[in-house]
């Protein structure tokens, strides 16, 4: 897993929230940082400078203790704040959804750790799409005497775009001492109107105490992490560990006032003993757009902080089962890693309204469309695994939204559900109708619900007489007419390996749809339609070992006639990375081959030789005969995690496994010991030197999971984990 320590400039943390109900990060230096679930996720709250790491000014936590007469107060955090001293250094231990902190420091004279993390239940997507984290805190004193020691947690008010109106509420219950962040004159249309809440869980071990309210600004006009004072709570606590009980509710009435709160517990720590401390940050942000799933389930902060520390136990037991289960499998470390840290998507990126709608952007920040079912195709498989009936309601909405000549939008929308646009560049793509066919049948063979094949399937008849459609020179293969498929900036003509491969994918996949629906008719039409496509699939784009990126000529391929093509633009004799797409997703759903074994071994071989030779950091999408990088745009020269994981999948399939796990364990590295950025991972990457260039959260990088259905089909415990039914 990724083990970091404070000190290596980390620029991601583990995201902790819910599915669709916005997040926060916790980061190795110990902070807080990008907020999404203040209805922002497409503009994270944060310390506002991309290279700095201080997190959101006003969330921390802070420990003190008493060994005889020595007092000790310490931030831990290693982002130092006024008036209080911090921590030297943390030990960071990622694995979604779970972070481990290990507090460090020459004179500290008690271990302090802290486990965090938020639900994240198999087959439950209520219990997934929680709108709180746990901060749980362990407290060891390795001394031979009793020491007295305090924990507090800090918290700001950020209810609404202005501090005036904003106030604090304590509300003491069986469970939890509480505070609440309320905002009296926040505008309804404002998003960041809502509520908050810092939660104390409490037992019998435990002296909780509080502090209300008070100025975390220290400087007038400017607040940032050089004004920011924890000077009042701590100037409190360091006396005897305890906070004074006071909270007027009085709102904030001017600027220069950042309204703060905190929350304690103290305790007196026998030799070799050990206390827990657990924190619940809860929030409540309804009304604003589609709104959450959430407000469907709960009416107040309160409501949403009494179900977390009333459920502890039984959210901590779910996410760590499937965890479990997982870290039994004979596979190796760092795939287990990369498969439980490559799940913060469902996380990051996802929407869940109100009303039930729901999707997952393709990069909220960078490329905020909803559910783009060109990268969905990739991406979606541990959606449909952990969660089937948020899979099936997306590929629903899909299907509601076809356009009356049968095409599948490419997304729901920018920014919301309820609004699909054809593509991001005026084209119609080819590739998405095959993969809205294909993940038809993948959901079905998922989720073995009949219902939703029934719903779907006249919206998958009409998808393929669209493709049908789309074949302007009667080849049996649906043409490309420029940048129109998931490489948005490269020109394809004619026939592609890439959309032909997957199309052809789709056919078989179609037979099998159609078989089930007693359409005779069409499992002959489809069946006809593989046929007559595979020949020309390999007619048009074999080339000696491998098939080329496309070919929109009429004639075959001899040497002279490529010459000629190739200047005309008729002709690209790249070697791509995807180019059996199309056989990577018939080999997951148990279709068989698209084209014949022996040519996609070739063709496996020569990626492998060629593109995967060309970078130390991954698999690049495009090279020529030779070797060269092809650089007649963006995507070719570079590389993208999710093709690279496709390949690998792809390899270990056709018995490459040895290869195919290096090759995803080189992406891996890159994210996690190159760029250092693992929990917040682009699209598409430098070949040269491993660095990120373009998407942020990005949802096609989950296809990752199918290495492991790759392996599963060797492997019966793994199988059985997946329980992928063919």
């Amino acid at each position: 897993m990724p083990i970091y320590t404070s000190g290596q400039n980390v620029r991601s943390g583990v995201p902790l929230g819910g599915i669709g109900a916005g997040k926060l990060d916790i980061m190795p230096t110990g902070v807080l940082d990008n907020f999404t679930f203040l209805n922002n996720i497409h503009k994270p709250l944060n310390s506002g400078d991309p290279k700095d790491l201080s997190g959101v000014p006003g969330f921390n936590f802070v420990l003190w203790v008493k060994d005889k007469n020595k007092k000790f107060l310490k931030l831990l955090s290693t982002q130092p704040v006024l008036d209080c001293s911090n921590i030297e250094s943390i030990k960071f231990n990622g694995s979604f959804p779970f972070a481990r902190l290990d507090y460090q420091g020459r004179d500290l004279p008690i271990e302090v750790s802290l486990e965090a993390f938020s639900p994240f239940v198999k087959h439950d997507e209520k219990s997934s799409g929680m709108p709180f984290a746990f901060f749980k805190f362990k407290l060891t004193n390795t001394l031979s005497r009793s020491v007295s020691v305090s924990l507090m947690g800090v918290g700001r008010n950020i209810i609404g775009d202005w501090a005036v109106g904003r106030f604090n509420q304590v509300v003491d219950m069986d469970k939890a001492l509480n505070l609440y962040f309320y905002n009296k004159k926040a505008q309804s249309h404002d998003p960041a109107a809502g509520e908050m809440g810092l939660s104390l869980l409490k037992n019998k071990k435990l002296e909780c105490s509080y502090l209300g309210e008070w100025n975390m600004q220290s400087r007038h006009f400017v607040f940032d992490k050089t004004s920011l004072t924890l000077a009042e709570a701590c100037g409190v606590l360091g006396v005897d560990g305890l906070l004074p009980n006071i909270n007027t509710e009085k709102c904030v009435a001017a600027e220069s006032f950042q309204l703060g709160g905190s929350v304690a517990a103290k305790h007196l720590l026998k030799p070799k003993s050990s206390v827990t401390v657990t924190f619940v940050l809860s929030w409540y942000f309804p009304g604003f757009g589609e709104g959450h799933s959430y407000e469907a389930w709960f009416r107040s902060v309160l409501e949403v902080s009494q179900y977390a520390c009333e459920h502890y136990d039984e959210l901590l037991t779910g996410t760590r089962a499937w965890m479990k289960e997982l870290n039994a499998l004979n596979i190796a470390p760092w795939l287990k890693d990369a498969l439980s840290n490559n799940l913060y998507p469902l996380v990051s990126s996802s929407l869940w309204s109100k009303r039930g709608r729901f999707g997952i952007f393709e990069s909220p920040q960078a490329c905020p469309l909803l559910g783009t079912m060109d990268v969905r195709f990739y991406g979606s498989l541990p959606l449909a695994f952990f969660f089937p009936a948020l899979e099936l309601k997306e590929m629903l909405e899909f299907a509601e939204a076809q356009r009356p000549q049968g095409y599948i939008p490419h997304d729901l929308g920018s920014k919301r559900s309820d609004l699909p646009s054809n593509s991001t560049n005026g084209f119609f793509w080819k590739d998405v109708n095959s993969k809205f066919i294909l993940l038809t049948y993948r959901d079905f063979l998922m989720s073995q619900d009949e219902g939703f094949l029934k719903k779907t399937y006249p919206f998958v008849k009409k998808a393929f007489y669209w493709l049908v459609a789309a074949d302007k020179n009667k080849d049996y293969l649906p043409d490309n007419e420029g940048p129109d498929q998931t490489f948005d900036l490269w020109s394809f003509y004619g026939a592609s390996s890439y959309t032909s491969s997957i199309f052809l994918a789709a056919l078989l996949a179609l037979e099998r749809i159609a078989a089930l629906m007693h359409d005779e008719e069409m499992v002959k039409e489809a069946s006809l339609w593989f046929k007559k496509g595979g020949v020309s699939f390999e007619k048009k784009l074999w080339r000696k070992k491998y098939f080329i990126a496309y070919n929109n000529a009429k004639e075959g391929l001899s040497e002279k006639q490529i010459a000629h093509h190739v200047k005309t633009q008729k002709v690209n004799i790249s070697c791509m990375a995807s180019q059996l797409a199309g056989q990577w997703i018939a080999h997951l759903l148990g279709l068989g081959y698209i084209v014949s074994q022996d040519k996609v071994r070739k063709a496996v071989s020569t990626i492998f030789e060629l593109n995967g030779s060309a970078s130390a950091f991954g698999v690049v999408n495009a090279v020529s005969e030779s070797g060269e990088k092809d650089r007649s745009n963006w995507h070719s020269e570079n590389i993208w995690f999710g093709m690279t994981y496709c390949l690998a999948s792809l390899a270990i399939y056709e018995g490459f496994q040895e290869q195919g796990l290096e090759l995803a364990k080189k992406a891996w590295d890159n994210a996690v010991l190159n760029v250092r950025n693992p929990w917040d991972q682009p699209d598409m990457y430098s070949s040269t030197d491993g660095s990120y260039i373009f998407g942020d959260h990005y949802m096609r990088n989950m296809v990752i999971w199918s290495l492991l259905f790759a392996l599963g089909r060797k492997d019966k415990k793994i199988e059985e984990f997946l329980r992928f039914k063919k």
